[in-house]
């Protein structure tokens, strides 16, 4: 009869043993500790048995063990870590969302295991019993999470979690854990899916540690993050907070191409990036456009333009403005995003030695018996590899209401996409000058010929990269608040070097969206050119883009109809139907072309 030592040591050996194949990996190193079980690395560290737990809780023992090994097989840390942010509530939902899905996921692989789990759930929740108010919503989405989508019912003890569930998700809970249970085998929507009912929640915009609402650094967030702006207000170094926001990327070609803001100083900023900038040597194949100078034009980015704290202060202002759409940002966010995401198509590759039992072939093996099992596992596919341009007009026009539309647009694009893995670039064009500026003085003094083409100071402006994150960039949209930004507007050489920047980038599909409220307007070029000046400019630029069948070409009107330009084209005349304009034609848009 074997020794209490003994059977310990027969059960490590045993529990080592299962750990290792449940977890697909031999090199596994299994330690015993008293408390905390967890996953470091290549090592899985267990409770430490001893006889009367072996007696009385060898399943619970067990079903841990399954657990910890199913985790280190099926989760992901990179993809987690992406979905981490500094909101401690939402990341303890997300993480116990998460052991629900790699036990469902296992369970369903595992018949053995799929018991041993269920029992320790039951288990804990017997434990965990409390009062009506005393109930944690972590432990509800934990125990209500695993009996829907595994269906195995954990007793009237989950009932109080169910009816709080129920009560703060309302329409949306039966939905909800149809999409989880839906997305079991793909980590990433599984854990988009759980920000979106948390953002509904507004649990991702409270911090119930502190008692009160507290912004966060995340980029799903519409507020700005107070405990990073408070830390940067300590910063005397308004140049190296700059650089700091940029992203590495951006640096190396913007910092070579922006110009200070010096207009006042006199002095002249010469653009000296080529590869973007449309020249005049570029524009010389649209017929009877040219440009008098280029010499005064410049690319810069939005913190070039504004001091980091003023920026922020605009951006807030641009908060409060915007802060009576937040539900409906989120709202349409999450539409926009469900409808990306419905695309992926769900392949299966068969014939496989490990997998999903593939049913549709028992009916071989009852007929012969020596037929062998077949399995057949999900292949995952990807999103075409996809970058969208927000090209927004920064015209005097569009001041007030439009301008908080167009803000309004890119928040929403850039995140939605971003957290739908696809890079956004936003960019903004105008002029530096009133009629005409420094190009119009220099036509002065050689003698205003005639005929001079385009007769003003260009200013594009970069608001966010591609290759930027969001949340680092979002506070440069503040600058459309600034007074003395939005001037005059040469859409045709804007949407030019746009188009240009998308077409010197290597993503698969690349789509370019302008945010404008009419017909291009540069008074100084208008005075000494055909009234259709710009306008022919324009329509012949749109017409070449829209021919080339690597870039797709939409517009937005912001109160007026751009129709009468582009063929691909939405109108919203109010901020109020918003909405329904994004909700419903957006999506659409974005549709992936097989």
């Amino acid at each position: 009869m074997l020794k209490n030592n003994e059977i310990i040591e027969e059960f490590k050996k045993s529990i080592t043993a299962t750990v290792k194949s449940i977890g697909k990996d031999q090199d596994l190193e299994i330690n015993y500790v008293k408390e905390n079980p967890s996953i470091e690395g290549k090592t899985i560290n267990l409770t430490e048995p001893n006889i009367e737990s072996i007696k009385k809780n060898l399943s619970y023992l067990r079903a841990e063990a399954d657990s910890l090994a199913l985790e280190f097989r099926l989760h992901s840390k990179e993809i987690h870590q992406k979905f981490i942010n500094k909101n401690e509530l939402s990341n303890e939902i997300i993480g116990v969302l998460e052991q629900t899905r790699v036990e469902a996921k296992g369970g369903n692989e595992f018949k053995g295991i799929k018991k041993n789990l269920s029992n320790k759930n039951f288990s804990d929740l017997s434990k965990n019993l409390k009062s009506s108010s005393e109930l944690s919503i972590v432990d509800a989405f934990r125990y209500v999470s695993y009996e829907e989508i595994t269906g195995i019912k954990l007793g009237k003890n989950n009932d109080n979690y169910k009816n709080l569930l129920k009560n703060k998700l309302k329409n949306n809970y039966d939905s909800f854990f149809k999409d989880l249970k839906n997305n079991l085998n793909n980590q990433e929507i599984f854990s988009l899916k759980i920000l979106d009912i948390l953002e509904e929640l507004g649990i991702l915009h409270n911090n119930d540690s502190k008692g009160n609402e507290d912004e966060k650094n995340n980029e799903n967030d519409i507020d700005d993050n107070k405990e990073d702006t408070q830390k940067e207000e300590k910063n005397n170094d308004d140049k190296e907070s700059a650089n700091i926001e940029m992203d590495s990327s951006e640096t190396d070609i913007e910092q070579s191409i922006v110009n200070n803001e010096s207009e006042e100083m006199g002095e002249d900023n010469t653009n000296s990036e080529s590869e973007y900038f449309p020249n005049i040597e570029k524009l010389d194949q649209y017929k009877n456009y040219k440009i008098f100078t280029d010499k005064f034009d410049e690319i810069i980015t939005a913190n070039e333009l504004c001091e980091i704290k003023e920026l922020e202060k605009l951006r807030r202002n641009l908060d409060q403005q915007v802060f009576s759409f937040q539900a409906l940002i989120v709202k349409i966010a999450n539409r926009l995003q469900r409808k990306l995401l419905a695309q992926q198509n769900r392949h299966w590759e068969f014939n496989m030695e490990e997998g999903f039992l593939d049913t549709s072939r028992l009916a071989k093996i009852i007929a012969n018996p020596n037929n062998k099992l077949s399995y057949k596992v999900e292949k995952e596919i990807e999103f075409k590899d996809t970058i969208v341009s927000l090209l927004i007009d920064n015209s005097g026009s569009m001041r007030g209401r439009p301008i908080t539309v167009a803000a309004l647009c890119s928040d929403i694009l850039a995140k939605t996409l971003e957290r739908c893995l696809i890079k956004t670039e936003i960019l903004g064009f105008t002029t530096r000058a009133w009629k005409g500026g420094k190009s119009r003085e220099n036509w002065i003094k050689n003698g205003k010929p005639s005929n001079p083409g385009r007769l003003n100071d260009l200013r594009h402006i970069i608001y966010k990269s591609a290759d930027a994150p969001w949340r680092r960039s979002k506070k440069n949209l503040g600058l459309l608040l600034k007074e003395g930004i939005l001037k005059e507007n040469v859409d045709g050489e804007a949407l030019l070097w746009a188009y240009k920047r998308l077409q010197s980038r290597n993503e698969k599909r690349k789509i370019l969206i302008v945010i404008s409220d009419g017909a291009p307007v540069d008074d100084s070029t208008l005075s000494v050119n055909p009234g259709n000046y710009l306008e022919k400019n324009l329509r012949d630029i749109i017409k070449d883009v829209e021919n080339n069948e690597k870039v797709e070409l939409i517009a937005i009107g912001i109160g007026h109809d751009v129709s009468r330009y582009y063929k691909k084209a939405i109108t919203i005349m109010d901020v109020d139907q918003l909405g329904e304009v994004l909700l419903n034609q957006l999506s659409n848009i974005f549709s992936i072309k097989q």
